[in-house]
Parts: C-alpha cells; structure tokens; sequence
C-alpha cells in the first residue's frame, strides 16, 4: 500500500471534488446528454481510467516500479496546485448553476454566463482539471499514475475544447465571439489599462 501524508492529501481532495460535482449535478437534475464523438467517448473513458488508477497505486503494489521520491516542499507545491484546482471547481459550479451540463450542449433555458470567474475565462473548470493534472505527479509521486492524467486530459482538452466553443458560437452568435475576444481560455487575458492625458 502507498499511504503516506501527500497521498492522503489526494485522496482527501478526490472525496472533496467528487462531493462538489455530486451536489451540483443534484442541482441541475436529468438532463439529456448529447452523445459525442467516438473519440470524445474513448477520451471521457480514458480520463475516468486515470482517475481510478490512483486507487490501485494506493491499495496495491502493482505499480510500484514506477514509484520516484520528491522531496517534500516539492510535494507541497502539489497541495497547493490540488487546492487551487478545487476551488476553481467549486467556483466555476456556483457560477454556472443550472447552466452546467455533462455533454457539450445548450439546451432549454441555458445562458451564456459571464459573470463570476467567468467574467475573466471562459473554462474555468478545464483550468481546474489542469491544476489537478499538474498535482497528480507531485503528490503521488508514481510516473504511471502521476502523468497517465496529464496526458488524457491534454488530448481531451484539445478535442473538447473547440467542439464546445462550436456550439456556443452556434448558439450565441456575436455575444460569444465578443466574450472570446474579452476572456482567455482557461488563463484570464492581461489587461494593459491605457491612459488618456
């Protein structure tokens, strides 16, 4: 078994983002999921994959070939990137409300949301996963398990990514074409204020 303090720190934080998407999901109740495609599946799969791997390096020797040591204020940079990538979470969830949704689609009463940290990115909740993706290696410390994640979501994300700002464009025509210009992606873009003599 592979317990140790920044394992445990993981797995507290998987419990804390598996109980915030649960209470939101229950917010947003049923709604019908747009199938993507093959490949976004097989993505979607991959990524829960790597997120059960951890439990079999923890419960398990299995992939303990793979394990290396950092030292420990290495380590504590991970909490802090697992931190941040649960309260971006939590924020991006509450900002969004009943406007989430699992599959890319608007559907129904859905809205473009610009307000909270949308105001300043518009996947707050992919900039989120990355923050975790870069915790993943530093707290469980396993070449496998640690960068599996990392490397799923990067091929998720940019197959995701362009398919959901399709839609949106789609849907919400010039608004959302003048809300890319005014955010960034999953980085907020840097305003140079000019001033007027």
């Amino acid at each position: 078994m592979n317990v140790g303090l920044f394992v445990m720190i993981y797995v507290i934080c998987a419990a804390l983002s598996f109980l915030i998407r649960l209470a939101f999901m229950m917010r947003i109740g049923e709604r019908g999921a747009r199938r993507g495609s093959r490949l976004d599946q097989f993505l979607v799969a991959m990524i829960a994959t790597s997120m059960v791997l951890p439990l079999i390096f923890i419960l398990t020797p299995i992939l303990d070939i793979a394990n290396y040591s950092l030292p420990d204020p290495v380590a504590w940079i991970g909490v802090l990137l697992i931190a941040g990538s649960l309260l971006l979470l939590w924020r991006s969830h509450a900002d969004l409300g009943v406007n989430f949704a699992l599959s890319p689609s608007v559907k129904g009463k859905q809205s473009l949301v610009k307000r909270g940290i949308y105001r300043r990115v518009r996947h707050p909740m992919y900039a989120s996963l990355r923050l975790w993706a870069f915790s993943m290696p530093l707290l469980l410390q396993n070449y496998i398990v640690g960068f599996i994640f990392l490397i799923f979501f990067s091929a998720f994300y940019f197959e995701r990514v362009p398919l959901e700002e399709k839609i949106m464009k789609e849907k919400f025509g010039k608004e959302y074409h003048d809300y890319m210009l005014e955010t960034g992606r999953v980085i907020p873009k840097l305003r140079l204020s000019r001033r007027t003599n």
